[in-house]
């Protein structure tokens, strides 16, 4: 029997006549990166606020490793770098690191020397001295990584850890946080816009739109789903090929050669050979396309966009 690390159970929360999550149930396994993706305002940080207990639902319940939601077992459990961190403007970056650890529960010697750990870990120990409100945005998404890290926790939620940040910037963070998954066995719960980075590390996603998980499945499996019959061809004579092909399978020129769409893969691909090889051309590709996250959000996110609408008008 799987232990899971997060369970909610039909959870909602409204602010007033507001409904910001609606009903969701959701299982996190350990050992795994969860992408948790949706548009603004889709419920994804009042969502990653109840599991830490910082807000309350109004229905439904959740546990974190069969530990009630906000109780001392659960917390000591968890880890939370916000979308939004507040740094104290007079505590350098090792005394706010400490702070936090004696606020987690430890030690004075225990937080000085976790302190120390995660300054190497994040090489901030020639930063350690500065305040941290001076730093740079990549520097204090580093300094807010570290934190959430302070407690050894099991589970990690990360709101938005990369927003704002330079392409290199962004893939030290998820490369640290891929590091650490494998290295410390932690679950990750991460909330990103950049998919096409997101999804180099997560090995799970769910989506949520209007407060509601409209998708919860692993990402393999989520891209062969909504897959199309995607192949990309090059030829040494495109144009025969086109013309020849062209009638029976949906085919557009592309800078790489032709693309066609065909849901018959088999079939379209024996139709290529074949043709190639009736004509003697030299066939240089022939790669069926592999659907990104990013498509992946597009077309789900479009799909239930024209579903609300259909509800509405009906």
């Amino acid at each position: 029997m799987t232990e899971y690390c997060v369970e909610l159970k039909n959870i909602t929360k409204k602010f007033g006549n507001f409904t910001a999550v609606d009903d969701i149930s959701l299982k996190l396994e350990p050992g795994k990166i969860y992408g948790f993706v949706g548009p603004n305002g889709a419920g994804k940080s009042t969502t990653m606020a109840m599991i830490m207990g910082s807000l309350f639902p109004t229905s439904g319940s959740g546990k974190v490793f069969g530990h009630p939601l906000a109780s001392t077992e659960a917390l000591q459990l968890l880890g939370y770098s916000p979308e939004f961190t507040s740094f104290y403007r007079d505590m350098s970056c090792a005394e706010y690191l400490h702070y936090m650890g004696t606020l987690s529960g430890m030690s004075d010697k225990a937080a000085t020397a976790r302190t120390k750990e995660l300054l190497e870990k994040f090489d901030l120990t020639e930063h350690a001295g500065r305040k941290v409100a001076k730093f740079s945005t990549g520097m204090k998404k580093k300094v807010s990584l570290a934190q959430a890290m302070i407690n050894y926790p099991k589970v990690l939620l990360l709101d938005e850890p990369t927003a704002n940040l330079d392409p290199t910037s962004r893939q030290e963070i998820l490369e640290t946080v891929r590091d650490m998954v494998e290295k410390e066995h932690l679950t990750v719960f991460i909330s990103s816009h950049v998919l096409t980075e997101l999804e180099t590390v997560i090995n799970h996603v769910i989506m949520i739109n209007h407060g509601k998980i409209i998708l919860d499945a692993p990402i393999h499996e989520a891209q062969e789903m909504f897959k199309k019959g995607i192949l990309n061809v090059n030829t040494d004579n495109n144009e025969l090929l086109h013309e020849q092909l062209g009638s029976k399978y949906q085919c557009t020129v592309t800078e790489e050669g032709l693309r066609f769409v065909s849901d018959d893969m088999p079939g379209l691909k024996q139709d290529i050979v074949s043709c190639v090889f009736n004509n003697h051309m030299t066939l240089n590709l022939l790669q069926e396309e592999v659907l990104s996250l990013d498509s992946l959000y597009k077309r789900i996110m479009e799909g239930n966009t024209h579903e609300s609408d259909n509800k509405e008008n009906a």
